[in-house]
């Protein structure tokens, strides 16, 4: 079972990558400010927030028109396979 600190871990290992490459892009704020906000809510609220990330996240990526180096890839790959987490009864876990 996953827990909400390696959820956060994951999403602060996302945010500083791409705080190093692409520290003014709207998918390096938005990351950031999903990450802020997972810190401070638990249960159902915080699953309710990852799976807005999860929703939203490509959108901004896309209009942004960044595209990923090898170390942000790498980060994104152990966020979005934390994907299937943000349903309410994994929160309910938590």
């Amino acid at each position: 079972m996953v827990n909400k600190g390696e959820v956060v871990q994951a999403m602060q290992n996302f945010s500083s990558a791409l705080n190093k490459c692409h520290n003014n892009s709207a998918t390096a704020q938005f990351v950031n400010d999903t990450l802020i906000d997972l810190k401070k809510k638990d249960g159902a609220a915080f699953t309710g927030a990852l799976q807005y990330f999860f929703n939203k996240v490509m959108v901004v990526k896309l209009s942004d028109g960044i595209i990923f180096n090898e170390t942000e890839k790498t980060c994104w790959h152990r966020v979005s396979s934390l994907n299937n987490l943000g349903n309410n009864l994994w929160g309910a876990s938590l």
